[in-house]
């Protein structure tokens, strides 16, 4: 009977010992930690005109138990040549009290999704690659990857879209061996916001001889957003010389938009010709003259207030004021005439 009960004795504790066991297996089984990587987004803004801001942000999945020593990885390639641009780690989840020894991240156990970002400033290319290596520990877990195109059309942040449509020119007056040409630009705002105040640069050069003929700086203000806006501005111009006429947007100091225009006055002036039948040179007067064309027209208030005040460049001094004109020499004539009658009938 003893010898039964202690038999019986051994296989119990056997099987409680062996289900114990059983039960340890279990729950480490079910503890274990589980990584893989579900997206990767990336975010691109311009620094500058040759650097581009990369912000990728990672979303890693979790099962299990905690876990900690989790890193990440991020190789960056050139699309094009696959030669290495940049590489960065992370850790991944929460840090351990500063005060340890050894400070590694933390995820807590459960079913949870983690978020980890880097950030890399890149040259401009036209494409880029992306790695994303995970490990946990010195173990390769996953990895993933993706692909950005399209950075060199990135324009940096509340930088002014403006584009100049055209230009006109139109004929002010003369000045002795000026004409005196108003130009008008025609400015698209690109962008539904209004900008930051602006200002025009207009050069004006001798087409021949390339040299400066005129200069205007103007203060355009700021244009509507979504809309185009007229600004116009005063340049004083050789007569009987053809020009090229260079327009230039800044915003503070960069320049946002270009324009440009010619004036040919040229054949207006005298010229002198060779004629090879009989060897002779002669001086041709022109066959048209300046006030043939379009003046500017009279502005009306509102393009008065468009016309910016403080307008105009170098070498536009205003025309002499006008002599007695006709009447006050026909008054002269008549009161002449009417001194030798009197003398006469003497």
């Amino acid at each position: 009977m003893d010898r039964d009960l202690s038999t019986i004795s051994i296989v119990v504790v056997l099987f409680l010992i062996f289900a114990g066991l059983l039960a340890a297996a279990g729950g480490v089984e079910k503890e274990k930690s589980r990584f893989w990587i579900r997206n990767i987004d990336i975010k691109a803004e311009a620094v500058d005109e040759d650097n581009v801001n990369i912000t990728a942000i990672i979303t890693l999945e979790h099962r299990g138990g905690a876990t900690g020593g989790v890193k990440l990885f991020v190789k960056v390639y050139d699309g094009e040549t696959g030669l290495l641009l940049r590489e960065q780690g992370m850790p991944v989840g929460m840090i351990e009290s500063r005060s340890a020894v050894n400070n590694k991240s933390v995820v807590l156990g459960g079913d949870r999704s983690v978020e980890t970002r880097l950030s890399f400033i890149l040259p401009i290319k036209d494409s880029l690659k992306l790695v994303v290596e995970l490990f946990e520990g010195d173990k390769f877990i996953t990895d993933s990857g993706a692909r950005v195109s399209g950075l060199s059309t990135l324009k940096i942040e509340d930088e002014p879209d403006i584009r100049i449509r055209d230009v006109d020119f139109a004929v002010n007056r003369t000045n002795g061996d000026r004409t005196i040409v108003d130009a008008t630009a025609y400015i698209d705002n690109l962008k539904s916001a209004d900008t930051r105040q602006l200002r025009m640069l207009i050069k004006v050069e001798d087409s021949e001889t390339g040299l400066l003929v005129d200069l205007a700086e103007v203060d355009i203000g700021s244009l509507a957003g979504g809309g185009t806006s007229i600004r116009s501005a005063s340049l004083s111009l050789l007569g009987e010389r053809d020009h090229a006429i260079d327009l230039t947007i800044w915003s503070g100091d960069k320049i946002v938009a270009e324009g440009y225009g010619e004036v040919g006055l040229s054949p207006f002036g005298n010229r002198t010709e060779f004629i090879p039948v009989t060897g002779t040179v002669i001086e041709k007067e022109p066959e048209i003259s300046v006030d043939k064309f379009i003046p500017r027209p009279e502005p009306t208030p509102s393009e008065e207030a468009m016309h910016y005040k403080g307008v105009g460049g170098m070498g536009s001094p205003e025309l002499p004021a006008p002599g007695f004109g006709v009447i006050g020499a026909i008054l002269a004539l008549l009161i002449v005439l009417s001194i030798r009658r009197t003398k006469n009938g003497r």
